[in-house]
């Protein structure tokens, strides 16, 4: 992919870098997804540096100065519908802050949980050993998750054990109301415990999320089936590492991990 709009110094510009990310994900997008996906902060200045975290919050912004990033993509960004627009409040502070330190800002929120190359379920996917992944869990129309089969049968604390080891600061909690091997896993990164119901329908031995709420203790007990709630924030550090990676790879921009867990 051949990437223009550089600096008199051949560096790329924030538009440039965005457009690439843009491009890597417009397959997966979702009409019904309420984050104004792409560039949401144009700093105007060339990208020497990435910093890619889950959530566009100013303690992030912060780190990203301290690393002296240029840049920061999230999957949780500013910009969603509604009154956003307004720069006041925490806005005027967050937006005040990556204009004043020249930070650029990328999103993206949906196509980011879904993508099959790039998204986090698709790597939760991975992770996990789940062969040929199909997708399900709708959320509005569309399957944002993934399920499948495991290659032998397992048990849910080795599945637990393999999640502490791969996402970061993941200490996983377990509804084991299901049978006690496991062979067939759905996942759905983020708040994906509305999935409890379609994953039993599909006699899905284990759903792996991030988090669920008080209510789903129920569905989950009556439905017979074994959750496993990773961590929100955990679960959706894949995607963004993925296309972290791909920066790197494609562009040759150095990429660092801002790591601001919410213990959620």
């Amino acid at each position: 992919m051949t990437v223009q709009n550089r600096d008199d110094m051949g560096k790329l510009m924030p538009s440039a870098v965005a457009g690439f990310l843009d491009k890597l994900l417009r397959e997966s997008a979702d009409p019904a997804d309420k984050s104004l996906n792409g560039l949401q902060v144009d700093s105007g200045n060339p990208i020497r540096k990435v910093g890619y975290a889950v959530d566009a919050c100013l303690e992030a912004f912060e780190e990203a100065k301290e690393q002296r990033c240029d840049m920061v993509i999230t999957h949780h960004g500013l910009y969603w519908s509604g009154d956003e627009h307004r720069i006041i409040g925490l806005m005027r502070d967050r937006v005040g802050f990556l204009i004043k330190n020249n930070i650029s800002l990328w999103s993206c929120h949906i196509p980011l949980d879904r993508d099959m190359k790039f998204g986090n379920n698709i790597g939760l996917s991975k992770i996990v050993g789940i062969k040929d992944p199909k997708g399900f869990a709708d959320y509005h129309g569309m399957p944002i998750g993934l399920y499948g089969s495991l290659a032998e049968t397992t048990t849910i604390l080795n599945i637990n054990n393999i999640l502490e080891k791969n996402l970061p600061e993941c200490k996983p909690f377990v509804w084991d109301f299901g049978v006690k091997t496991i062979k067939t896993i759905g996942v759905v990164s983020g708040g994906g415990s509305f999935a409890i119901s379609e994953a039993a329908e599909l006699g899905l031995d284990l759903l792996v999320t991030g988090e669920v709420s008080h209510s789903d203790y129920h569905v989950a007990l009556e439905n017979k089936i074994n959750v496993l709630a990773a961590g929100h924030w955990s679960t959706e550090t894949v995607g963004i590492g993925l296309i972290a990676k791909e920066i790197t790879d494609k562009l040759g921009i150095e990429t660092v991990f801002i790591s601001i867990p919410t213990r959620m």
